[in-house]
């Protein structure tokens, strides 16, 4: 008599495995692969690119990387931190990568071009080189300080002879939830400074690994 017809579907005869078995392996490992990915991307790293040049020259156009999630849950958010924060702009949410300046509780103020945190001058040698920020007040006249808005052809009030084409940015004290971020290109940076203070549940991320282009690669903080 002969045997029944397997229907089971095999590569050769020497494999002991259906090929429904192997499609199942496969599914398997793609399914953890993908939440591997995902945790990773969301609790750990989140992959960023550098757009635009609110930032330089720590952080240059284009430059991509790998932005730490966990490192704010777990260390908090300090000033002079390179942070990740999210903002909605025209009903879409984006990405902005800026400096925290400003932390809960403090005033920032604008003295003559000069940033004040409750009254003294901040410190920020450590990541804007003052050379270069000379370059931008011998180039433009400022550096801190930002585009009067009663300014421009399209402007009722706007008197040439009693207004200032730039000003310094109005003080605010921060709640107990805010923060006050700015990119360390200020004269090409959109922050704080215009849009107001960002809550804590916004700061998506700190530190960058940057990866690309290989000329740059490092830990930029």
């Amino acid at each position: 008599m002969k045997k029944s017809k397997k229907n089971e579907l095999r590569y050769n005869e020497d494999d002991k495995r259906t090929l429904l078995e192997d499609i199942l392996d496969f599914v398997k490992v793609f399914v953890i692969s993908a939440i591997v990915i995902l945790l990773f991307v969301n609790f750990v790293a989140h992959p960023v690119r550098v757009d635009g040049e609110s930032m330089y020259p720590t952080l240059k156009d284009g430059e991509f990387g790998f932005t730490n999630v966990g490192g704010v849950l777990l260390n908090g958010v300090e000033r002079g931190d390179i942070v990740v924060v999210t903002m909605e702009e025209e009903g879409q949410k984006t990405h902005w990568v800026k400096r925290v300046i400003g932390l809960p509780g403090e005033t920032v103020s604008c003295v003559n071009d000069v940033v004040y945190i409750n009254g003294k001058v901040l410190d920020e040698t450590k990541y804007i080189d003052p050379d270069y920020r000379q370059s931008w007040i011998d180039k433009i006249g400022y550096f801190n300080q930002v585009e009067n808005s009663d300014v421009g052809d399209n402007k009722r009030n706007y008197n040439p002879e009693n207004e200032n084409r730039v000003i310094d940015f109005k003080e605010v004290t921060l709640g107990d939830d805010e923060y006050f971020v700015m990119g360390d290109n200020r004269p090409k940076s959109k922050d704080s400074r215009y849009v107001g203070p960002v809550k804590k549940s916004q700061i998506f991320a700190k530190k960058m690994l940057v990866l690309l282009p290989i000329s740059d690669i490092g830990v930029k903080d």
